[in-house]
Parts: C-alpha cells; sequence; structure tokens
C-alpha cells in the first residue's frame, strides 16, 4: 500500500511540473514568434513601408500584436 500511495504522489508532482513547463513553453514560444512578426513587419528593403493587416491574440483573447498599416 506504501509503494502505491509513492507513486502517486511522485505522478501527481510529475504531472504538475510538466503542466508548468508546457506552459511556461508555450509563452516563450508565442512572444518569440511575436518578435519575429514585428521584425517581418519593420523589414522594408525598398522603402515603402509596411502593407501589413494583422492581429495577434495569445490563448486568453488579449491582443498582443495589432498592426493595420497601408
Amino acid at each position: 500500500m506504501i509503494l502505491s500511495s509513492e507513486i502517486v504522489l511522485v505522478g501527481t508532482i510529475l504531472v504538475i511540473g510538466a503542466i508548468t513547463g508546457l506552459t511556461s513553453l508555450q509563452y516563450a514560444v508565442t512572444h518569440e514568434l511575436n518578435d519575429v512578426a514585428r521584425a517581418y513587419d519593420s523589414y522594408d528593403p525598398w522603402g515603402y513601408g509596411a502593407h501589413s493587416n494583422y492581429d495577434v491574440h495569445n490563448s486568453a483573447g488579449i491582443q498582443e500584436v495589432a498592426c493595420n498599416s497601408y
């Protein structure tokens, strides 16, 4: 009985750690891709200005990047 309760406790800790790690990974990847989107949008080799129209929202629905320039 003691062995099975220890396995449940260790498994629970591992699952909580995995969820926390994946949440941090999602946050980091989202922000890195937003940085890439900003860099791509600001790149203008011919000097005509950015012509993009996009909105980026995070998983909570909060707007993180908005560009509507013409």
